[in-house]
């Protein structure tokens, strides 16, 4: 290691020759020569800053009394004197004491971060998946483990070196995963919160076993690659870097012969096949039933607004409202009754559940339609929506003829986007969708999951 630290010296003074610098007015070469000269130069102050940590806790020994080098800078622990000594923060003095007495169980990475081979945060990252089986596993093993993981570091990114300890983590210990998945178990959760600005955040935490399962399905349909028989189609996003805050910037694109891409970013097509989930559950016969109906969405919006498609309407459970227009969005899949209340609060009349598609109708659909009908989009039929070609407020019936197929994202933007639906005269679906200031003819709307059109034609 007297190699390594001699060359961390050397760094020093190759910085120390360029200062002051202004890093603006350097070219590419000596800008990229001093950044690695910074960087290795700061691994030695890493080791001496963990070496001083490490030491401070030796001189802090309470049995020391008086002499407690922490007792006499006025403080009760290391940290607090490491503190008051070097101005940095608390929790940084609590950390630097606590990963020094961590490497105090690798002597090979704790040489290495002496020597300024590991910077304190690459230390870190290899030591963590380690410390499980540090006790338990053989000695020479371990020592063999580090000394491979400080090699690899040398020549590695932080993330691979990470990789690679976690690697020898499981050949270190190989039961040491099963008490982990233990606690997982325990640990896991699924939190809905509350509404605000017309958002509800959910959090949780599952094990890894169930985490697969959920990202295997959401996958299965987001993953244009995924080579699954159903798939989102794919578009421009799916294979852009253009990407901000995890969501891509999408392209609308669309001729004549080939439809508006699909918009959506690979997070909200997540969110909407979790929701079609959840929907295609709650209609499913073997679901457990809540006064004696299937798990219900709940909304009440005042007539007017209802038959108008403005207002508010409210979603029983949730704090914030809704619009007109999703209430009637709702009612075109699950029905609607109407109830007359007076001033005072008092139902008057209970009327019968109306515009609500039966379950034979559901299943004559999902023959027809075989999914959301809308060129390229893969929702399968016990996923979707149903959708009335002609609307209630033009006297369209709940037909089978007057009846379609679409996905909640389809179904919501249907009467806003480019996308227009009729009635053909053989009694099936028929869709076109504009593109600029033209439209194109009228084809027949068939579940057309890999936007293959030549049957559409």
């Amino acid at each position: 290691m007297a190699s390594d630290r001699q060359s961390g010296c050397e760094a020093f003074a190759r910085v120390s020759a360029l200062l002051p610098v202004s890093l603006a007015v350097l070219t590419d070469d000596p800008l990229v020569g001093f950044a690695q000269a910074v960087e290795e130069a700061g691994r030695v102050l890493d080791g001496l800053r963990l070496g001083v940590a490490r030491e401070f806790d030796n001189r802090t020994d309470e049995t020391l009394g008086e002499d407690s080098l922490a007792r006499k800078l006025g403080a009760k622990r290391p940290w607090g004197a490491l503190e008051t000594v070097t101005r940095t923060s608390a929790k940084d003095a609590r950390e630097r004491v606590a990963e020094a007495r961590r490497l105090a169980k690798f002597a090979v990475l704790e040489a290495a971060v002496e020597a300024g081979v590991l910077g304190r945060a690459q230390a870190v990252a290899i030591m963590e998946p380690l410390l499980p089986a540090a006790d338990r596993a053989d000695t020479a093993l371990v020592e063999a483990a580090c000394e491979n993981l400080v090699d690899l570091s040398k020549v590695l990114p932080a993330t691979a070196v990470v990789e690679a300890a976690e690697a020898w983590a499981l050949v270190l210990d190989p039961d040491g995963v099963e008490p982990v998945e233990k606690a997982a178990v325990e640990k896991r959760f699924f939190r809905l919160g509350r509404a605000k600005d017309g958002l509800v955040k959910f959090s949780g935490a599952l094990p890894v076993e169930q985490a697969a399962a959920v990202r295997a399905l959401l996958d299965a349909y987001v993953n244009p690659r995924a080579g699954a028989s159903v798939m989102f189609t794919p578009n421009a996003a799916d294979d852009s870097n253009d990407v901000e805050d995890g969501r891509q910037k999408p392209m609308l694109t669309a001729t004549e012969t080939e439809p508006p891409t699909d918009t959506r970013t690979p997070d909200q097509k997540r969110a909407d096949v979790m929701h079609a989930v959840f929907a295609a559950a709650a209609r499913a016969p073997e679901t457990p039933t809540m006064g004696g109906s299937h798990p219900t969405v709940l909304v009440v919006v005042p007539k007017d607004d209802f038959e108008t498609g403005h207002g508010a309407a409210r979603i029983d459970g949730e704090d914030e409202p809704v619009s007109a227009k999703t209430a009637k969005r709702i009612a075109e899949t699950g029905g609607y009754q109407e109830v007359q209340i007076d001033s005072a609060g008092k139902i008057l009349n209970l009327g019968d559940t109306k515009r609500c598609a039966t379950v034979w109708q559901r299943k004559a659909l999902a023959v027809r339609d075989k999914g959301c009908i809308i060129p390229g989009c893969t929702m399968p039929a016990r996923w979707c929506e149903v959708h009335h070609i002609r609307p209630d407020r033009d006297g369209g019936p709940t037909d089978i003829l007057n009846l379609t197929l679409l996905c909640w994202f389809h179904h919501n933007d249907i009467d806003t986007g480019p996308y227009q639906l009729r009635m053909g005269d053989d009694r099936t679906p028929e869709i076109r969708w504009t593109f600029g200031s033209h439209a194109t003819e009228w084809i027949k709307a068939i579940h057309t999951p890999k936007r293959d059109l030549s049957t559409a034609t």
